[in-house]
């Protein structure tokens, strides 16, 4: 297998596990368990699970020097804090529908400042890709029904602001990944993250809530499997040299798994629209691969007319 076929393999693995982050986070809602309460422990067991590991496998590459500490707390705390403030601050001015779609637009962030930053090109193949991309996660989220929308000024704003931030996790991650160790950036990107969000989630109620064994459990799931390996599997992907725009659009499988899980678990049937978005988005993650293997015609570079 060709080292960018496992880094787009390994994105889309991650996104995969996200995407089980909705039906968790859901049925740790039916036990009325806060969003701070979910927040705090994933990101707790994250690290209670990835620093041992990377201690007693590999405990060099936890040394980091200044500009590395700067640049991955910065990372840490847009997305391990502000990205999911974000997004749900955006479900509650607006809806979930509303809310899914507005952090979507994530794949359109990253592809305009991977231009700006690291010159990849538009292809008409990573143009279609995207356009399907955000048109698949509409209809995903919202089943085609403008109606499920909850627009207003600032919600909206605050959606998009989800977007963005989640969008400079490819973004910072790319500018780091070939100065420092895949895990060394997970694990201190948690650790920042925790660190800057636990003096605002009220943590003396936290720990005296009297949890039972599934809380545990689906806490722990979060956090290793949602969080320290979703995370891990993503950045290492970035770090096989694939183009970040693409890989952007390869994450939003992530939504995909999301409805099917809530058709297995909640029985939320994926029927007509939703069916639709989510073959959409499929069918876009395939265009990106056709792209990366497609080659180009000598005497047409599209690539001259797009990008001049």
């Amino acid at each position: 297998m060709k080292r960018q076929t496992k880094g787009y393999l390994m994105v889309a693995v991650a996104g995969t596990l996200w995407g089980t982050t909705g039906i968790q986070v859901k049925t740790l809602f039916n036990y009325q368990i806060s969003v701070q309460t979910i927040i705090l422990w994933k990101m707790i067991f994250a690290i209670l699970i990835l620093f041992p590991f990377i201690f007693f496998t590999n405990r060099k590459i936890l040394k980091v020097d200044l500009k590395g500490l700067i640049y991955i707390s910065l990372l840490g705390i847009i997305i391990h804090v502000f990205s999911l403030l974000l997004y749900f601050s955006a479900i509650q001015k607006t809806s979930i529908a509303t809310a899914v779609t507005l952090l979507y637009t994530a794949p359109i962030f990253i592809a305009i400042m991977a231009r700006i930053f690291y010159k990849e090109r538009f292809s008409p193949f990573k143009i279609a890709a995207l356009l399907l991309c955000i048109g698949g996660c509409f209809f995903a989220a919202t089943g085609g029904s403008f109606a499920t929308l909850n627009l207003n000024l600032l919600g909206v704003l605050i959606g998009l602001g989800a977007g963005f931030t989640f969008a400079l996790l490819t973004i910072i991650s790319k500018a780091i990944i070939n100065d420092y160790h895949q895990l060394t950036i997970t694990i201190y990107s948690i650790i920042f993250g925790l660190l800057f969000y636990f003096p605002f989630s009220n943590p003396w109620l936290i720990f005296q809530i009297d949890f039972n064994l599934n809380i545990w459990l689906l806490l722990c799931s979060l956090g290793s499997f949602s969080t320290a390996l979703a995370y891990g599997l993503y950045i290492i992907g970035l770090s096989y040299n694939i183009e970040i725009s693409k890989a952007g659009i390869v994450s939003t499988l992530e939504l995909v798994v999301s409805v099917i899980l809530s058709y297995l678990v909640f029985k939320e049937a994926p029927l007509g629209w939703k069916l639709v978005g989510i073959l959409m988005v499929v069918f876009s993650v395939i265009i990106v691969q056709v792209d990366k293997i497609l080659p180009l015609n000598n005497k047409f570079s599209y690539d001259k007319i797009l990008n001049p």
